[in-house]
């Protein structure tokens, strides 16, 4: 996938990681065809061998489909508005030197800047971010069904094995303590990628990444959560056909740009204030005043405010008599007269 600089030591290190997944699945995949393969011509077997298959052909699509699909890059010349907070400002990066859209984080790992970045997984050796986050599900999904069906299928042999070995108190081949570590480790991959994949659902529903539900600054919760139809849209397209299938296509895109987002949950207000009055909110919250909507209410309480409802009787009479008095006022002649002016001069010097 595009960088911004060259590979780091994490990055060729999450090589090895990939390849200890699929020595794992590797492993167990032939533990299950050891015991059930010789079986294929029962039907019963062999409509468990042909779904085991599918979904392990699905784990696998989703796997690289995950590892080898970009996350989201920012793109070129991308910067700030010029009516966006200064908050939004700051968020430059000094390793790809670009701005960082909300939602926006470096990885150290892939040493570059991931759009709606969710995590580092070093399982994948890559990030789970905008683009591929839906992979990234189904490989969890994928993973649960052929793990559930491993430990489903090992559960026989390994208790018949464990009777034999209770009666004779022996273990006969080496091939028993294999097939005893592959169903302990299917069944705590299970368990783990159940709560796992648990909390990831969780996210998607709440419209939230793993950064930002660890996030201790963030105080408020469920900033860009749209309800549950239109978080599942935003990472699985609005395409019903392909939400199974680690393809995206026109339709199935995830909706948005990775780059613009809406908060819901979230007062802008001091977004659209200058900056002086900002700090004065803030500082009278400081000296335990209060806000300002509580000094407004205290004034307006002292103050009264004009009550709206029908003239009192006798209203129209009083203001068309003020109404004549003003228009007397104002045609009645000066005091200063012709006469007196000279005199009135004389006495000013």
């Amino acid at each position: 996938m595009p960088r911004t600089s060259p590979l780091t030591c994490n990055k060729i290190l999450g090589n090895f990681f990939v390849v200890f997944v699929l020595m794992v699945i590797s492993f167990v995949y032939f533990n299950v065809i050891n015991i059930y393969g010789p079986r294929y011509e029962e039907p019963i077997i062999k409509v468990f061998l042909c779904t085991f298959h599918m979904s392990l052909f699905m784990l696998l699509w989703s796997f690289f489909k995950a590892m080898l699909t970009d996350p989201g890059i920012v793109p070129p010349l991308w910067g700030f508005y010029m009516g966006d907070s200064e908050n939004k400002r700051r968020r430059y990066c000094l390793m790809c030197h670009v701005f960082k859209p909300e939602r926006c984080h470096h990885c150290s790992a892939c040493n570059r800047c991931v759009l709606n970045m969710d995590h580092h997984c070093p399982w994948i050796n890559n990030c789970v971010g905008f683009y591929n986050r839906k992979f990234f599900m189904l490989l969890l999904v994928y993973v649960l069904l052929s793990s559930y069906q491993s430990v489903f299928s090992l559960s026989f042999p390994v208790y018949e094995k464990i009777l034999k070995v209770a009666n004779t108190r022996r273990v006969d081949h080496y091939d028993d303590l294999i097939l005893f570590a592959a169903f302990s480790l299917t069944l705590l991959l299970t368990i783990t990628i159940t709560l796992f994949f648990k909390f990831h659902v969780r996210l998607i529903m709440t419209n939230s990444t793993t950064i930002e539900s660890m996030d201790k600054k963030n105080s408020v919760k469920d900033t860009y959560n749209k309800g549950t139809r239109a978080n599942w849209f935003q990472v699985f397209g609005r395409n019903k056909l392909l939400w199974l299938l680690p393809v995206t296509g026109i339709s199935g895109k995830p909706i948005g740009d990775g780059v613009i987002w809406t908060q819901e949950n979230v007062n802008h207000a001091d977004d659209d204030v200058p900056d002086n009055e900002n700090d004065m909110r803030k500082s009278l919250t400081l000296s335990g005043t209060g806000n300002i909507a509580q000094i407004l209410a205290k004034e307006n309480k002292i103050q009264g405010s004009p009550k709206i409802g029908p003239a009192p009787k006798g209203f129209e009479q009083f203001r068309q008599a003020e109404l004549k008095k003003k228009e007397e006022s104002d045609t009645k002649p000066s005091s200063i007269d012709s006469q007196s002016f000279p005199k009135y001069l004389n006495r000013m010097k």
